[in-house]
This record gives C-alpha cells, structure tokens and sequence, in this order.
C-alpha cells in the first residue's frame, strides 16, 4: 500500500523526460491496482498535477480495465453466474463507477413494489399481470422504438434511469425482477427478439423460492411467453412459428426454449458491438472486442452479429 505522499511524489514523475522513470512508475501504480485508484482519481479531478493530468486519467483507465477483465473472467468461470453482475460488469466498460449493490437496490424496489400488489395471489398468470402492471405502468419502462441503437440501450445503469431499453435489457430486467419474486421466468434466445418464458420447474425445485438457484437443465416445458419490449405482452409458441416464417429463420428447438445467463451476455456484447460500430466509436467498439475474446467470442468479432432490425 502506497502512502499520500508517497504517491503524489511518483505522480509527478509520470510525465518525466525519461521514459524509464515514467514508464518504472506507471508499472507500480499498476501493480497496486485498485488500492490506489481512489487517490489517483482525487488529483486527476483536482488537477493538482497539470502536467501528468493526461497520464494520471491513462494510469486510471488501464487499471481499471485490468480490474474489469479479471472480474469477468471469474465470473465467465462460475458455473451459474449472476446475470445481474454479468451486466454490470459489460456496463463498467462505459460507465466504470457504476455499482452492483446500487443496482442491485433498485431491482429491489421494483420487485418490493411487485410484490405488495400480489399479495396472496397464486395464479401464475395474475401474478404476471401484477407484475406488468407495475413494471410497464407504475414504473413506466418502455422499449426505445426511436434509438435502437443507442449504446446506453445496452447499460443497466442508463436502462434503469431512463426506463427505457432494446428486448434483450428490458427482458433481463425483467426476468431478474420475476425470479426475485419466485417466478420461474426465464431468457429466451429467440433470433431477432429476445423475450422471457414462464416455464414449469423440475419436481426437485418445485418448492425452491430462489429460481436463480434452478440449474438451467431442471427448467421444464415454456408455459407462455412474454415480451418485455412490448409491454409485457404474452404469446404462444404458435406465435413465435409465425415470427421465425416473417424473418425468414428456420425453426430451431433451442429457440423456443430457456438459454442460460451466459447466452444473454454473450448477445449483449454482440449488440453493443455491432451499436458502437453503427456510432463509429472504434476505440469502445475495440474494448467490447477485448471481452467477447475473453468469452471465447474471437470468431464473431469480425461480423455484424448484433439484433440489426428496428422490429427485433
């Protein structure tokens, strides 16, 4: 742990004339990592260093960076990862302060609100009128029909304060809501529009509150589908037959049925690939890059792989 002083002193020799000073300084602020961040940020913001103000912001970004690319690899690495931390994870590539627990919190208000309307309601249709009764009309999310691309579409943070996303983060939000309230609701990898299933849960789980907790193999037969960006609108499956004919796809069973929380990221980062490519914002287009490989994702970097359809 570096000291103030200590570390106002090595601040002022990143901008040193000799590139093996400065070059000897960035590479143990690096190895210090997160502990000096907070510090680092304070005299970035202060500018009490003009001189190595450019380097100090370098320094920040890259530790972070190095922060955000462990993270995601740890979380890659669990066998039944949050999605929730997942996303937040994708959003600290543009919003780096965002926080877990402050998301977290308000997903909570929304499910507590949810939850005060249902009551003793244990019909599980009703439950999700509730639900969208209070997600669409007393929180008032909405699809963004006018910005599809819109790169904020794709961060937790910007979604939940402007209450606005694409299918895939309504859905997400959505899904994380109803599985905090016990429902068994889950992603589904529908191509073009991605929507959520109510779905039967294995015997063994049938009693379980935490439906998080259900291994994606014990999720059963989709009773009836939901779709998030068009204001919790329920479907069939003979609905999604006749979506698949319009756009031309032919029928897979993996489109019909729940994807795990690994599937819904993955198409996060294809979409905010493909939406930072369509704002021509190479140098962030180049850092979701960065994670898709850390994904194991190298081979669709190249291709526009994103949900490209206004009526996806």
């Amino acid at each position: 742990m570096i000291n103030p002083s200590t570390l106002r002193a090595m601040v002022q020799l990143l901008d040193d004339p000799d590139l093996d000073v400065s070059v000897a300084v960035e590479n143990r602020l690096m190895e210090e990592g997160e502990s000096v961040i907070d510090e680092l940020e304070a005299l970035w913001l202060n500018n009490e260093f003009p001189d190595a103000s450019r380097c100090i912001e370098l320094v920040i970004n890259k530790i972070q960076k190095n922060l955000l690319h462990q993270r995601f690899k740890n979380w890659i690495e669990q066998d039944q990862p949050d999605l929730i931390e997942g996303w937040v994870l994708v959003t600290q590539l543009q919003y780096p302060g965002v926080k877990l627990m402050d998301v977290k919190s308000q997903l909570n208000d929304i499910k507590l609100d949810a939850w005060l309307l249902m009551g003793n309601v244990e019909n599980d249709l009703d439950r999700i009128q509730i639900l969208n009764h209070v997600f669409f009309e007393l929180q008032g999310f909405h699809g963004d029909t006018s910005q599809y691309h819109y790169p904020d579409n794709s961060f937790i943070n910007r979604v939940l304060e402007r209450k606005s996303g694409n299918p895939i983060s309504l859905s997400a939000i959505y899904l994380s809501v109803a599985q905090h309230l016990g429902l068994p609701v889950f992603g589904i990898n529908l191509p073009q529009h991605f929507v959520v299933g109510f779905c039967k849960i294995g015997e063994a789980y049938g009693g379980v509150k935490n439906v998080k907790a259900v291994p994606l193999e014990e999720v059963g037969k989709v009773v009836f589908y939901i779709n998030p960006y068009s204001k919790g609108q329920i479907f069939t499956e003979e609905n999604i037959d006749s979506f698949l004919k319009v756009v031309n796809v032919t029928p897979l069973p993996q489109f019909y049925m729940p994807c795990s929380v690994k599937d819904i990221i993955k198409r996060m980062l294809r979409n905010l690939h493909y939406s930072f490519g369509e704002t021509q914002e190479k140098s962030k287009r180049s850092e979701v890059a960065e994670l898709m490989r850390i994904f194991g994702m190298t081979d669709e970097i190249s291709s526009e792989s994103g949900d490209k359809d206004d009526n996806s």
